[in-house]
């Protein structure tokens, strides 16, 4: 018997920087393209610069990481880029708090999250960083601009913005603290904005996702279906129709939008939103209107802009204020009162509705509210609609409805909107729910929109060749009246590129998801200088295989991330339509008290506490193991302990490592090994990391039972456990190869350059099972059984009960009732 000597004492913190230098020394992990060989594009979200890498960087960023290091082990060639989303809000504040540059800020913090980023022992191929708040990068901002705005895509318009009219200044949602702004706590309110905008609507139809599949997979790729749902109900294409509707002896008119013209003639009031140019002409116009009307419309409407749309959206109770007018319907010529209510958004459709209470529930709440008519016009084929909530929004049949009574609907509503259209009294219509991008921001961090304003030429683009428009150091962050960037006078003036004469830079920047919309591709090559990528090099490496990231940019980050690849392929530089192959979300890792983590509540863990006390594989492994991917739990300080405890007995078991026991295993012991490796492969491959170390500490407890385990066995183990724990494995692996000096005068030849082990069909099949028998939850013994007989529980009862263990165990005692899990344990409850 020739077993190994002792590894001594399992101390993480004395190999875990010595290999992280190791694989930098040696470029491990640094990609190359090579021929013949597939690349896998492996990427996470690129984390904002805040200075300290919390557990949800190291909860997405390992786990990642440990399928990425499994792809690289099973032959693929996996390109691992980072960067950060340096631009942004967060840094500004900071400025103005603490007195400190954004730029000096955001890159103090950029250096000292790399040195924690090292920490976590990732591949990450840091030669292909990108850093957005870079002139090398935002350049290549303003280059896309540019281009969108010769094709239309970028231009100038109003819309409503958050308003603070003491610092005279638009402010993001990030800036607004319970409905007040962050710098001076003044009340923020709507106001309409001259802005720039991106024509995302332009690509609305091209960004619905496909979903007919019921599977996971549409448009192509694989994406969760409550990303694919949220954007096509973000995006809401609608089909209908637009109706006109003649104010009472007036000359202006109300247009609608509606899905469900054949409830026209369900129509008792009419909804317009508070921001409806039509309020204006009421409340200033010579509009015959009674004082105390008008002063309620006016008192209504102001309020309304203090409220943001969301917080329209989100109230709950409807309300509203008569307008002082009547509009005539078009098919009964009936007068019906004008109504406006916050409910109605100016920014979908046509900022009006034609309001059935009969058959919409919003409209039957704000009816019975203010007691306005109701009128049913949909028989449903069971009886009378709404007996039970008022309102019945189903299909049926057209009743009370002149010439369309009998039409079935919704099928009939096609032959509805000829029939508008015939008689001119409306025509069919798309209407989408998302509006065209607002990008420009009235902030100082953030990339310049390359854009100069000439009294005689209008606005014009900077001339390519003179970019980057780099943002001046210089500046107040904090200006009243006016943008920061507007205080850089010398920066401001410039000449028009057109005639030459006075001119004025663009004082507002770019939303910083303008940044984060393409820096992916960026990643192939940072230095590339002839286009915002290299498209040969797009070709090759793209579409990104898996992307990593949270739930909450559903509608933000990916959105436009999508918009920015459509507009790409526009352009000709790329032949893809989406920009990543498959989509998988991170949960989210709570306080231990069960909250989200914050310094208010005192609960935030910091992962470098826990990795001085554990180890940074110990850590890498708990967040594996502590739940699916996706899910959402509370950090158990107790529980990594147990971790470190399961990577010290691999550690440990080292010594029982018996050159001379390969040729020796056993069925089981085979069996044992190839269900291991093909359930932790799998598991690795479909970001199933909790039951890939379940699996692992199943094969361990097999393995401890033996007095001698094979090379075979245990390297096994160790390859099949590198992915999550790289640095403790790769210290055995070396031993193994140089057992006096893990460097002696050999090339290096890491772990995690080794391949993946292979699993083999035939000894997935199982002669023989080993029961545990436990009494009262505890074990007792171990049973051996043929697989068949294993399958009955009475077979199993009572081979267990002929053990002489159990059988003291069970003498004297009464059994309640045994619990049996096919081939695995069998429980004997007693008393």
């Amino acid at each position: 018997m020739s077993k190994r000597k002792s590894l001594g004492r399992y101390i993480p913190g004395t190999i875990e920087k010595k290999w992280r230098d190791k694989w930098s020394k040696e470029h491990t992990y640094e990609f190359k393209e090579e021929a013949g060989k597939e690349t896998y594009y492996n990427l996470v979200e690129l984390p904002y610069p805040s200075g300290d890498l919390h557990l949800g960087h190291w909860f997405t960023f390992v786990n990642a990481d440990a399928h990425a290091r499994y792809k690289k082990m099973s032959g693929s060639n996996v390109f691992f880029p980072n960067g950060f989303d340096a631009f942004g809000l967060p840094a500004e504040n900071a400025a103005i708090k603490r007195n400190i540059h954004p730029q000096d800020w955001t890159m103090k913090n950029i250096e000292t999250m790399k040195s924690q980023f090292a920490t976590m022992g990732t591949m990450i191929d840091w030669s292909h960083e990108a850093i957005t708040c870079t002139p090398s990068y935002y350049k290549w901002n303003q280059w896309i601009f540019i281009r969108m705005f010769e094709k239309g895509l970028a231009y100038r318009g109003k819309a409503l913005s958050n308003w603070c009219p003491s610092c005279q200044t638009v402010l993001a949602n990030e800036g607004i603290e319970d409905g007040k702004c962050w710098r001076c706590g003044s009340v923020v309110v709507q106001k309409e904005i001259e802005q720039w905008f991106l024509k995302i609507t332009s690509f609305a139809d091209s960004l619905l996702w496909d979903n007919t599949d019921e599977g996971k997979k549409a448009n192509g790729v694989e994406w969760p279906k409550s990303v694919r749902e949220g954007q096509n109900n973000w995006i809401g294409r609608s089909e209908g129709a637009s109706i006109q509707f003649q104010i009472s002896n007036h000359k202006s008119q109300i247009e609608v939008f509606t899905t469900r013209p054949d409830t026209l003639y369900g129509v008792t009031f009419l909804v317009v939103a508070p921001e409806h140019p039509v309020i204006g002409q009421m409340v200033h116009g010579k509009w015959q209107i009674d004082e105390k009307t008008k002063k309620e419309v006016f008192a209504y409407v102001e309020a309304a802009k203090e409220k943001t749309e969301m917080d329209r959206k989100e109230q709950k109770e409807k309300t509203g204020v008569f307008s002082g007018f009547y509009a005539v319907h078009p098919l009964t010529s009936e007068e019906i009162p004008v109504w406006i209510a916050e409910y109605v958004l100016w920014g979908y459709g046509t900022g009006a509705i034609m309001a059935v209470p009969a058959h919409d529930g919003r409209d039957y709440e704000f009816a019975k509210k203010y007691n306005l008519g109701i009128k049913k016009v949909i028989q449903a084929k069971n009886g009378q609609p709404g007996e039970e909530s008022g309102y019945y929004v189903g299909p049926g049949t057209l009743t009370h409805s002149g010439d369309w009574d009998g039409i079935v609907v919704p099928e009939g509503i096609g032959k509805i909107i000829e029939y508008l259209s015939e008689k001119k009294l409306g025509k069919s219509r798309v209407e989408y729910h998302l509006h065209d991008w607002s990008v420009s921001r009235q902030r100082y961090w953030g990339t310049p929109v390359p854009m100069i304003h000439c009294d005689t030429c209008g606005v014009v683009p900077v001339p390519l060749d003179e970019l980057p428009v780099v943002l001046p150091y210089e500046v107040d962050y904090a200006p009243k009246g006016r943008a920061p960037l507007a205080t850089a006078e010398s920066w401001q003036n410039v000449s028009c590129p057109k005639c030459g004469g006075s001119a004025k830079r663009e004082a507002e920047t770019l939303d910083t998801f303008f940044d984060s919309s393409w820096y992916y591709y960026r990643y192939m090559d940072p230095e590339y200088d002839a286009l915002p990528f290299d498209p040969q090099r797009a070709e090759r490496l793209m579409p990104v295989d898996i992307y990593f990231g949270g739930a909450e940019h559903t509608l933000g980050h990916t959105l436009y991330a999508r918009f920015f690849t459509k507009f790409f392929k526009d352009e000709g530089l790329i032949a893809f339509d989406e920009f990543a192959k498959k989509r998988v979300q991170h949960g989210i890792i709570l306080g231990p008290d069960g909250f989200r983590m914050s310094k208010s509540r005192g609960n935030v863990v910091n992962p470098d506490d826990v990795v001085s006390e554990y180890g940074a594989d110990a850590v890498r492994l708990y967040l594996a193991f502590m739940m699916p991917f996706e899910a959402t739990a509370p950090w158990n300080p107790t529980a990594i302990s147990g971790i470190y405890r399961f990577l010290r007995r691999i550690w440990e078991l080292y010594e029982r490592v018996d050159d001379s026991a390969d040729g020796m295993l056993s069925k089981q012991d085979v069996y044992w090994m190839h269900k291991t490796i093909k359930k932790v492969g799998e598991d690795l491959r479909e970001i199933r990391f909790n039951t890939a170390v379940s699996s692992l500490m199943e094969w361990l407890n097999h393995l401890s039972r033996k007095e001698q385990i094979s090379l075979e066995e245990y390297k096994t183990l160790l390859l099949l456990l590198a992915p999550l724990a790289p640095h403790m494995t790769e210290e055995i692996w070396q031993m193994f190869q140089i057992q006096d000096s893990v460097f002696k005068n050999q090339e290096f030849a890491s772990i995690h350059q080794e391949d993946w082990p292979i699993y083999d069909e035939k000894f997935l099949v199982q002669d023989e099972v080993v029961i545990v028998v436990q009494v009262n939850g505890k074990v007792r013994e171990n049973i051996t059984m043929e697989s068949a007989e294993s399958k009955e529980k009475s077979a199993v009862e009572k081979k267990a009960k002929e053990s002489e263990k159990i059988k003291g165990y069970l003498e004297g005692k009464t059994v309640k009732k045994s619990i049996y899990i096919e081939g695995k344990i069998l429980n004997f409850v007693v008393s």
